[in-house]
């Protein structure tokens, strides 16, 4: 039994596919490494011409070792040994003496995106799920560790790469234009063998290297306070590609150097942490962490909603198709369709399976708060709804609200708490102490026509926001408070370095610490 690699050497062509056992996504493990070496290794021995590398999980390219590693290495010498396992099978992957080609459909993140980058080539499926990500440095405060601060600026340039590195999600369109990928098709069954053919009929080349197009940098004064000095450790080592002499593998060495010297900080280890306030605030909101693509879904979207429905015109999905009513599994709508899971979107409607509140339509994840009508926690039959929510490009996340939604009692509070503040000092303030604020948020912040500066206005937010969580948890419309963690994020750019809104409040001096001490179940 594999642990999630196996090799198949057809018609010249050696196939890589990567099916981790008993997981809904890929998780590159060391002894998964090890395979994809192995195979790699036979294969090439076998005779193979060029080597594809592809997933058997619907809407999963490979997630997760960057973060695995840290979590479970609890000594360097340890995660060095792992470290360099893996290392090992980018560097065999990316040494192959024929044209390597990574197929990817769905999420390509971290330590996914960088396999692919040690691939000669790309192509990627035409959907919305298939998106680009470097969680790194924004969702887990550390370097990356497998090459991706060498290979993207070659590939795209220091400015392009650097905004990848930060943190800029990609969808499979831009990442064409940009040029990170080589070929976008509607089904990569069919576009394969084209793609292999064209490569035969020029002799099997390997991909030359071209001088890419240079953009601007972006401003790394504009990223809140705690991203900034793994920013510049970030374009420090991206430069590295520009010296005279540059050789790759001194430069993975000083990557790998960089992910030990900031995996270990307190800033990375409650980073980290809060990935699993993520999965415990959807086992809570569905009775499952587990990421399960729908496989065929009628969507209808009532023409009162133009918004949503442009939203969900513009992020095509394989197997979801939007029509009519009639016959759809799932509806957004003003009122209950017979037959029909009906999300009301814009107000709390009893007649509706659930109601739905889009406070931020215009974020790349837009937060959607749902409520379902008959206050079920957690809401199994409404898993259909959120999976395919999260597979559209949303951040669902469920409450039982009474009255008004979480969502706005959280930015109501938020709002008044600095009401009288300088705008601009709210913003930079907010933003020093590791807010990624919404643009939207930002804006009904405080007071342009306030002129004097006001202190601790972070603590201030923090509070405000606490408090709220906690009236929500104390009259049970948030069951958990991951739920309150994962809002606080999602709505107002809560960091993750500080390990989660009342954590946060919970070690402050704050009047409300003692409240978040109690519901987190601390003494």
């Amino acid at each position: 039994m594999t642990a999630g690699c196996t090799g198949a050497l057809r018609g010249g062509i050696l196939y890589l596919t990567l099916d981790t056992r008993g997981s809904s996504v890929n998780v590159f493990t060391p002894a998964v490494a090890l395979e994809l070496e192995r195979e790699l290794e036979a294969g090439l021995e076998a005779g193979a011409r060029a080597v594809v590398v592809q997933s058997k999980k619907p809407g999963s390219f490979i997630n997760g070792v960057g973060l695995l590693l840290a979590a479970s290495s609890h000594s360097e010498e340890a995660a060095m040994e792992r470290a360099h396992a893996l290392q090992r099978c980018y560097l065999s992957l990316a040494a192959a003496p024929v044209p390597t080609i990574a197929a990817i459909e769905g999420n390509c993140y971290g330590c996914g995106l960088e396999l692919a980058l040690t691939c000669d080539y790309r192509i990627a499926r035409d959907s919305y799920d298939t998106h680009f990500y470097m969680p790194e440095l924004r969702d887990y405060a550390f370097i990356p560790l497998f090459g991706a601060t060498q290979r993207l600026p070659r590939l795209l340039g220091l400015g392009a790469g650097l905004r990848l590195l930060l943190g800029e999600r990609l969808d499979a369109r831009r990442a064409l234009r940009l040029g990170l990928i080589d070929r976008l098709a509607p089904d990569l069954r069919k576009a394969l063998p084209g793609f292999l053919s064209g490569l035969r009929a020029r002799g099997w080349p390997k991909r030359e290297l071209r001088r890419p197009p240079q953009r601007p940098l972006p401003r790394l004064a504009d990223l809140p306070g705690p991203e900034r000095q793994l920013a510049r450790e970030c374009l420090r080592l991206s430069r590295l590609t520009l010296r005279r002499g540059y050789r790759l593998e001194d430069g993975l060495r000083d990557e790998l150097a960089g992910f030990w010297r900031t995996v270990g900080t307190r800033d990375s280890e409650r980073a980290m942490s809060f990935f699993f306030i993520r999965q415990a605030a959807k086992a809570h909101a569905i009775g499952s962490a587990l990421y399960r693509r729908p496989e065929r879904l009628k969507v209808h979207v009532d023409r009162s909603l133009p918004a949503l429905a442009r939203l969900f015109r513009l992020r095509p999905l394989p197997g979801v198709q939007l029509g009519p009513a009639a016959g759809a599994d799932i509806a957004f709508a003003a009122k209950k369709i017979r037959g029909v899971l009906t999300c009301a979107v814009g107000s709390l409607q009893p007649d509706a399976d659930c109601s739905a509140l889009l406070p931020l339509a215009g974020e790349d994840v837009p937060p959607l708060e749902l409520v379902p009508t008959n206050r079920e926690m957690p809401w199994r039959a409404g898993a259909p709804l959120f999976q395919f929510l999260e597979q559209a490009g949303f951040a669902p996340v469920v409450s039982r609200a009474r009255g008004r939604f979480v969502s706005k009692r959280l930015l109501d509070a938020l709002t008044a708490a600095l009401r009288e503040a300088p705008s601009a000092q709210v913003r930079s303030e907010l933003l020093e102490f590791g807010f990624r604020l919404p643009k939207a948020v930002a804006r009904r912040l405080g007071s342009r026509k306030a002129r004097r500066r006001q202190k601790n206005l972070a603590g201030r937010a923090v509070e405000a926001l606490a408090r709220e969580a906690i009236r929500a948890l104390d009259d049970g419309t948030l069951v958990h408070p991951s739920q309150a963690d994962l809002l606080a994020h999602l709505l107002c750019g809560f960091p993750v370095v500080r390990g989660g809104l009342l954590r946060c409040a919970a070690g402050s001096k704050s009047p409300i610490a003692r409240s978040a001490r109690r519901v987190l179940g601390q003494r």
